[in-house]
């Protein structure tokens, strides 16, 4: 028979399998809506940036979330951007942005970005700082339940527990290193986008270490 434990995390494991579908659903209708709302219902800024440099390279996923990040908190900090003036200016540094739809490729990644919120009108974004305490204290909560779930292991090993049980417990820990590994990757982009120093950051020290501390 299964602890109330062990049915626990099983449970906990898939929850938060489904919530990230869910959320990706979410923010992928959230895109689209967003962009048919901005593009044809409002007027667009003027594009006011300055000539775009040369030669350009091209940046996607977390390095272009990292590069529009930094750029924007080194020119105006927390004021808030329209998304298109935002990507020019990116442009403007001698940046290509890849995907087909280079608008609708930006857009998405500014949206991913841990230090980005929205701003208070409809295709205006800001960045917020608060994004590193959040993420900080989500990485240490995580590190406290994966050094738990990792002690759980070791005592059924010891009292002889079901496979079944284990093999729970065990997919609960996978998930957590995964979650862990994420929430240090989010760390490190805040760390560089708001020009911060890695190494002050006490709860990012790694799943290696954490095991370690289960010991």
């Amino acid at each position: 028979m299964l602890t109330i434990e062990q049915r626990r995390a099983a449970l906990l494991g898939q929850l938060a399998e489904l919530d990230a579908e869910a959320q990706g659903y979410a923010r992928r209708r959230s895109l689209l809506e967003e962009l048919v709302y901005v593009e044809e219902a409002l007027p667009t800024p003027p594009a006011t940036a300055p000539e775009v440099r040369t030669p350009m390279r091209v940046i996607k996923g977390a390095e272009l979330r990292r590069v529009a990040g930094r750029l924007l908190w080194t020119s105006q900090r927390e004021d808030e951007i329209h998304y298109r003036e935002w990507f020019e200016r990116v442009l403007a540094e001698g940046y290509a942005i890849g995907g087909k739809d280079p608008v609708a490729s930006f857009l998405t990644n500014i949206r991913d970005s841990p230090a980005v919120v929205r701003g208070s009108t409809q295709g205006y974004y800001r960045l917020d700082r608060s994004g590193l305490a959040k993420t900080s204290q989500q990485l240490g909560e995580t590190q406290a339940e994966l050094v738990d779930v990792e002690r759980s292991i070791k005592r059924a090993y010891a009292g002889g527990d079901n496979q079944s049980s284990i093999r729970g417990l065990r997919e609960h820990r996978d998930n957590l290193k995964q979650a862990m590994k994420r929430l240090e990757g989010k760390m490190h982009e805040l760390h560089y986008i708001f020009d911060e120093e890695t190494a002050g950051a006490g709860a990012d020290v790694g799943v290696a270490e954490t095991l370690r501390a289960a010991a």
